[in-house]
């Protein structure tokens, strides 16, 4: 037999496994697989020189093993034989198709069989001889891994031969059993001998291939003469030198203290030492407790506002220390109440009761968790050289819904609600959380970016009059339909959007519904030049293409970009100046005209204003809804109306809801008027009809 070549036998059935064996045994190394998945296993391990193959597996087909070997670099040129009762003319084809140099029905001749598998490794020679220079070079870097592997391990590995003759050992082994060597000793002075039985039927085990692994827990003497208790893994293995022993040995004691370091590892924050997500998780698993209107838990989130900041100007070592003095000091604060710290994200805790509370204790467990928040924040701040704010949210939850898994979303949702509406840096006592509400916006984000149904959005239109009441311009603003019912509105749908960075291909949905107006009044009315406003959101100033798409969508529909105003939030501009100005800039010199909307509101530079070249200011509605008489005095208004004239921006007042209101601003030269006093946000066809009408 030539020991050099490598026949593998995939067939499920062990009557032609022996007779394929019996008749190739004389020709090379013989292995055999009886699935398809270890096959191709078994192909990448040993780079057989011929398989014989079958079609019929009881996993996945020949073909799709086939195929996977000629595939694979390092298998294509492997000769593949099909060997099949399928003898059928169109699995003949596609044998050959996708990549077979032979197929031969069952019942196999022996003699035709044996001829043809000695012409192809005839033929093979040179390319086997290819192939074990390239297989020599891995399996050296192979037996590098390997040896830095094993000696990473905190079990002992021992490999002998079947004599027992220790040929490898690991670094773990030696220190296991107090030796300084092992290699060439005999496992019989770690083993004893009435343990190692398995050594004399290796024979036996060899001639029924069964090389199934053997576990045992047994006593074992180190060389100073102290008893471990330990686990054995023997198993029987075959290389080029012959069958060999791999003993896996664990010390039991060892293992459960790496279980239990494992464990600790798992259920504590390794910075802080407070309790992990994963122990959280856990103790939800295994919350108690009946159903009941008198007692729920109480679960409180808290979050460190502006934490990336913190990190990017004070650094990690600092931010860290911070983590760990919040940690302690609610430690210290909450060590004589019946609840528990975990760290759930990066600068995310929650405080949780360790078993339910009654009702009537409700309000003592909240001045509790309320007083801890203070004085957190207190004693922390003291040891800071900077402001620390902390925002969080409290409630009480059923066991249902712990047990669900839903308190840490339910919170997660209820402190972004309240950090949307400017309520950070305090701790609030939420009622009711809407989980049902998470769920919406989670399937929400996942179906926009599965693909946003643009049939369910909309464009509408809210003119802007003159100081004659006359329509001047509009601003075109989305409306979403929800297909079916929703706790979620228009604000939600935008800020998942956002989230999900799809407000890039609104943005251009809403332009382009925009400039499909504007073409069709123009049609009529070439000389139509009313300009319609346009909000850009954060995300769509980061995207590099978007004026280029701009450009493209107005060229598209035959408007001039002069009728197109771009609307940036103040908010949005004072915190991206640096941005900005080069997106402003592109956008200008293209032809967009540019707007400040929602005008005091955030935090502008107005040196950085006036350097922008805007064309538009528009003051927020918390302004126009404080004048309630047009002899009244409202100085902000009137500074921010001088300051926009001065720079000679057209100034707009937005939600006007009153004749009073739309007198004052008249009488102060306000320029535009947008609002439901004068018209609400309309459809387009309600709009055509206003401009084309001139009603």
């Amino acid at each position: 037999m030539d020991t050099d070549r490598k026949i593998l036998i995939v067939d499920d059935d062990p009557i032609i496994i022996v007779e394929l064996s019996s008749t190739l045994k004389d020709l090379g190394d013989i292995y055999v697989a009886t699935s398809g998945e270890s096959a191709i296993a078994t192909a990448k391990d040993i780079v057989p020189d011929i398989i014989l193959l079958d079609i019929g597996l009881p996993d996945i087909d020949g073909f799709n093993v086939l195929t996977e070997i000629s595939n694979n670099e390092r298998l294509r040129h492997i000769n593949v034989i099909i060997v099949t009762a399928h003898g059928e003319f169109d699995n003949h084809l596609k044998s050959l198709s996708i990549g077979a140099v032979d197929f031969i029905s069952k019942p196999v001749n022996r003699q035709l069989l044996e001829k043809k598998i000695c012409s192809i490794l005839i033929n093979r020679t040179h390319i086997t001889n290819t192939v074990k220079i390239k297989s020599q070079t891995q399996l050296e870097q192979l037996n590098n891994q390997f040896m830095n592997l094993l000696s990473m391990l905190t079990e002992a590995v021992i490999i002998t031969d079947t004599q027992g003759q220790i040929k490898l050992a690991n670094d773990y082994s030696k220190s296991l059993f107090g030796y300084k060597e092992l290699s060439d000793k005999n496992i019989n002075l770690i083993i004893p001998a009435e343990q190692l039985t398995h050594q004399n039927r290796v024979d036996e085990l060899t001639d029924q291939k069964d090389f199934t692994p053997i576990f045992r827990h047994m006593d074992l003497i180190k060389h100073n003469g102290q008893v471990i208790d330990v686990e054995v893994g023997i198993s029987l293995h075959k290389n080029e030198m012959g069958y060999l022993f791999l003993y896996v040995i664990r010390d039991r004691f060892e293992k459960k203290l790496t279980q239990a370091r494992l464990l600790k590892a798992a259920l504590y924050d390794p910075l802080t030492g407070a309790y992990s997500r994963e122990a959280l998780e856990v103790d939800l698993d295994k919350t108690y407790g009946k159903k009941s209107n008198k007692a729920c838990y109480v679960g409180c989130l808290l979050d460190v506002d502006r934490f990336n900041e913190l990190n990017a100007v004070y650094g990690h070592s600092h931010c860290n220390k911070l983590l760990r003095d919040i940690t302690n000091e609610l430690r210290k604060l909450l060590e004589k109440l019946p609840l528990r710290l975990y760290r759930v994200g990066g600068d995310l805790f929650i405080i949780k009761s360790i078993q339910p509370i009654e009702k009537v204790n409700y309000a003592a467990t909240k001045e509790a968790i309320q007083h801890a928040f203070s004085m957190l924040l207190k004693n922390v701040s003291q040891q800071l050289e900077h402001k620390l704010s902390i925002s969080g949210v409290m409630s009480f939850f059923s066991t249902d819904i712990l047990k669900s898994g839903a308190m840490l979303p339910m919170l997660e949702d209820a402190i972004k609600s309240c950090k949307l509406k400017g309520n950070s840096g305090e701790l609030i006592f939420v009622e009711n959380t809407n989980y049902s509400r998470t769920i919406k916006v989670a399937e929400l984000a996942q179906s926009m970016l599965s693909g946003l149904n643009y049939d369910t959005l909309s464009v509408v239109f809210q003119p802007k009059v003159n100081a004659a009441n006359e329509v001047d311009s509009a601003e075109a603003l989305l409306r979403w339909h929800s297909t079916n019912p929703s706790p979620l509105n228009l604000l939600d749908f935008i800020g998942v959007a956002e989230s999900t960075g799809v407000i890039i291909n609104i943005g251009y949905f809403v332009l382009d519904q925009v400039c499909d107006m504007l073409n069709a009044i123009r049609q009529s009315q070439p000389n139509f030049d009313k300009k319609i406003s346009v909000n850009l959101s954060i995300r769509q100033l980061a995207d590099p293409t978007l004026v280029d798409t701009f450009n493209a969508i107005c060229q598209r529909h035959a408007v001039p970009c002069k009728q197109i105003i771009f609307e940036i939030t103040e908010s949005v501009m004072a915190e991206n100046i640096k941005v900005l100005t080069t997106v402003i800039h592109d956008l200008k010199t293209a032809g967009f005209g540019i707007a400040i909307d929602d005008f005091g509101t955030g935090q502008s530079n107005l040196s950085y204003i006036s350097q922008l070249h805007l064309d538009e200011l528009k003051i927020d509605k918390s302004f126009i809804d404080q004048i309630t008489s047009e002899d009244g005095q409202y100085p902000i208004v009137d500074t921010v109306i001088n300051m926009a004239k001065a720079m000679k921006l057209t100034v707009v007042a937005e939600g006007v809801e009153s004749l009073s209101q739309a007198n004052y601003l008249r009488a102060k030269s306000c320029d535009l008027i947008q609002g439901y006093y004068f018209y609400k946000p309309m459809p387009r066809d309600e709009w055509l009809k206003l401009v084309t009408d001139g009603s």
